[in-house]
């Protein structure tokens, strides 16, 4: 038994890295996260005010009519997609792309009032590993670019080649909406990335510091390179319109990503930056603004 206790001291800083690198991977990249880190390491990144706008928001979209569809990925996991009519017939769509750790309701329930205002019905996914879609592991704009090329080619399929497409994304959501941009059909008559990231690996090391190496190279190994979620060679392809939003105190998303994705853009393009905006919050403390600039877009590019 001796033996045993001092094999057993000997070995536990070793057991004890694992058991830390096993949690932090799960934290960051899987559906199953990690409700230990998470007590110490997740902050509110808002004000309580944009929470009840937010939760109220996703509680009225939860009672609005709502068409269930189903598709498979790649990777054979379920995918659920939700469909508001509000009208439009499916001649316009917004589809609208949650962000990481969030599902559906949570992004959408902000802006279904303003889309069902202008004449378009919404439609948004529950991407891979979130809300009520399969999936363990999370794509950080890999995965959910493919899947939501998919998701256009369904949107097609069901209301004919003359819908016309609105993509938003918002945070992951958005770094899809640009990861997927120089592929979407025609159909998609302009882009918004809301808060979004040129490459998960740039976002990551900084929130990570010394634990990103590691953590990527078993990633690596596991999943996939996050190499490949670099957006800009989608971006220097893409000849879609774009409008880049992002709110100059991020703490979440810095912003110095915005202008570079501005810049790097060489298609037709506008911006909109609001200096006390955090993530995705822009629509909630600028609204007019938001929609000015919207109003703009579906104005030079929705027949």
């Amino acid at each position: 038994m001796k033996k045993l206790a001092r094999v057993l001291c000997a070995a536990a800083p070793a057991l004890s890295a694992a058991f830390l690198a096993e949690e932090l991977y799960a934290y960051v990249f899987l559906r199953r996260g990690s409700p230990l880190l998470a007590r110490f390491l997740d902050k509110k990144g808002h004000e309580k005010a944009y929470y009840i706008a937010r939760d109220s928001a996703a509680a009225r979209l939860r009672l609005a009519p709502c068409e269930r569809w189903e598709l498979r990925s790649a990777r054979g996991e379920r995918l659920q997609g939700f469909y508001y009519p509000t009208g439009a017939q499916g001649r316009r769509v917004a589809f609208l792309l949650h962000g990481y750790r969030s599902e559906h309701v949570e992004t959408a329930g902000l802006y279904y009032d303003y889309y069902a205002s202008r004449g378009f019905d919404l439609f948004c996914c529950d991407h891979a590993a979130h809300g009520e879609s399969e999936g363990s592991v999370i794509g950080f704009d890999l995965y959910e670019s493919e899947d939501c090329l998919r998701w256009l080619d369904e949107l097609i399929a069901r209301f004919g080649p003359e819908t016309q497409i609105v993509l938003h994304g918002f945070s992951m959501g958005a770094a899809t909406v640009m990861k997927m941009s120089a592929r979407c059909p025609e159909n998609v008559r302009f882009l918004v990335e809301d808060s979004g990231f040129l490459d998960a690996r740039r976002q990551l090391r900084g929130q990570l510091g010394a634990a990103f190496a590691p953590l990527a190279a078993l990633h690596r190994l596991l999943a996939f390179d996050l190499a490949e979620t670099d957006v800009r060679a989608s971006l220097t392809q893409s000849r879609i319109p774009l409008l880049v939003v992002h709110g100059m105190q991020d703490s979440s998303v810095p912003f110095d990503n915005a202008p570079e994705i501005y810049a790097l853009y060489t298609g037709e393009k506008d911006s909109l930056f609001s200096e006390k905006a955090r993530h995705i919050e822009t629509m909630w403390c600028e609204r007019g603004a938001y929609e000015e600039k919207l109003d703009g877009m579906i104005r030079r590019y929705v027949r």
